[in-house]
């Protein structure tokens, strides 16, 4: 067994991270051979760069509404949705609500920014 207490402020984590390659601010959590767990965020307004990426993806909105966009087809997120992301999908997530758009993603295999395109 494996244990890691996550934590209660985890904003407080994220001060003085930079940013991912795709723009936003990412926490990661855990990490084995299997999957990737992070933490992820954008403030109100901000949007990712199109990107795409060889490793599935799975979000789980935690906070705030956003909009993403899969392979040109767009779907409106908000707190307590989950949308899986197929490997290789062109992607792109934006802040459309009045809050910080917070966000845990599953990756799988684990993120390997060598297998990450920016497509902007």
């Amino acid at each position: 067994m494996k244990y890691k207490k996550i934590p209660k402020k985890i904003e407080e984590q994220l001060n003085g991270i930079t940013r991912s390659q795709d723009g936003c601010k990412i926490l990661e959590l855990e990490r084995n051979k299997q999957y990737s767990l992070a933490y992820g965020e954008l403030e109100v307004g901000e949007k990712s760069k199109e990107h795409k990426m060889e490793m599935q993806e799975l979000y789980y909105i935690i906070q705030g509404r956003g909009k993403i966009t899969v392979n040109k087809e767009e779907k409106e997120l908000e707190k307590g949705d989950v949308i899986v992301i197929p490997e290789n999908a062109v992607q792109k997530l934006e802040n459309i609500g009045k809050e910080a758009l917070r966000f845990l993603m599953i990756v799988n295999p684990p993120y390997d920014p060598e297998k990450e395109q920016i497509l902007e």
